[in-house]
């Protein structure tokens, strides 16, 4: 019976949740990679790293894992990977609906380009084998990161990970860094149009109105997990933060209730930088200008930068 519901609600979300993410993947402004499937990648001799493939396209990303068979991108999970004079280990965290291929085809083989060592894995399913992921509570996904997280630290010997999580990844980072402990273990955080406060078109806070997505509950405004984070301050001692958010997102909404104006936390508009890109919610993770400015953001070159939202 369960497997029989979780086939039910697969066959009754896959064309909505995929024309969304299919549509604002598109909508991501001139800037966006056009090539049919791999961008230009900087050669083995101008970075001393490998060349891995970047996806072009959600859609790309989306086929090459349904079709090909494809589970991570490339560059992804290599444990004997050193990093970069400069770079580091770098997790990444998915959001709702989606998958590591799905959100990172482009960003994951570009950090490992840019001599960044990149992790990452799946989450938060009911079943396996279902194409949409990060459906169970935010706090149960957030368990399954942290134990990730100490796999990587404990293969790789590094003291700690920086994190790169977006929209539901956003606000499982925030979780993770202040209710277990994971701010001992990372050292800078970018969150990209996070669902910090949840979204307005959530639809209930009650898990028990949607038993096939409790993470769709956990991000209602108004939820007991949202009010339990933000009860104290979110922001933790010894972790830099950075928020990237576009003022076309119509996905996690209001835009503004992304920003964290705690000490210690950066919010970025990718407008600020680049006024006339259209980038939507997953259009972000696909367009040019905006995963240039996801690097520098990791990077910290933004920090003097980034226009302060009060």
């Amino acid at each position: 019976m369960r497997r029989e519901i979780i086939m039910k609600w697969n066959c009754r979300w896959l064309c909505l949740i995929a024309f969304a993410w299919l549509g604002s993947a598109c909508a991501v402004g001139p800037t966006s990679v056009q090539t049919s499937g791999q961008t230009s990648n900087p050669t083995l001799e101008q970075t001393g790293v490998p060349s891995y493939e970047e996806m072009s396209s959600w859609t790309r990303s989306f086929l090459n894992q349904v079709l090909g068979g494809e589970e991570m991108p490339k560059g992804v999970n290599r444990w004997d990977c050193v990093p970069a004079a400069g770079r580091s280990h770098v997790v990444l965290m998915h959001g709702t609906f989606s998958s590591t291929m799905y959100s990172f085809g482009a960003l994951a083989p570009r950090l490992a380009n840019q001599g960044y060592c990149v992790y990452a894995q799946d989450f938060g399913s009911h079943e396996p084998g279902v194409l949409f992921k990060a459906t169970r509570g935010v706090d149960t996904s957030a368990r399954e990161v942290s134990d990730f997280i100490d796999e990587v630290l404990q293969k790789t010997g590094s003291q700690k990970v920086d994190l790169i999580g977006h929209s539901q990844g956003g606000l499982l980072g925030f979780y993770y860094l202040k209710k277990l402990g994971g701010s001992k273990k990372v050292n800078r955080f970018v969150a990209l149009a996070p669902s910090l406060r949840g979204t307005q078109i959530a639809k209930t806070p009650n898990r028990n109105d949607v038993s096939y997505c409790l993470a769709c509950a956990d991000q209602h405004p108004q939820s007991e997990l949202i009010k339990d984070l933000h009860n104290t301050p979110v922001a933790m001692n010894g972790v830099k933060y950075s928020i990237v958010a576009t003022n076309k997102d119509l996905v996690v909404v209001p835009v503004d209730s992304q920003f964290l104006r705690e000490p210690g936390v950066q919010n970025i508009l990718l407008q600020d930088y680049y006024p006339n890109n259209r980038s939507s919610h997953s259009g972000i993770l696909y367009d040019e200008e905006s995963l240039n400015l996801i690097l520098k953001t990791l990077e910290g070159k933004t920090e003097t930068l980034a226009r302060t939202i009060q």
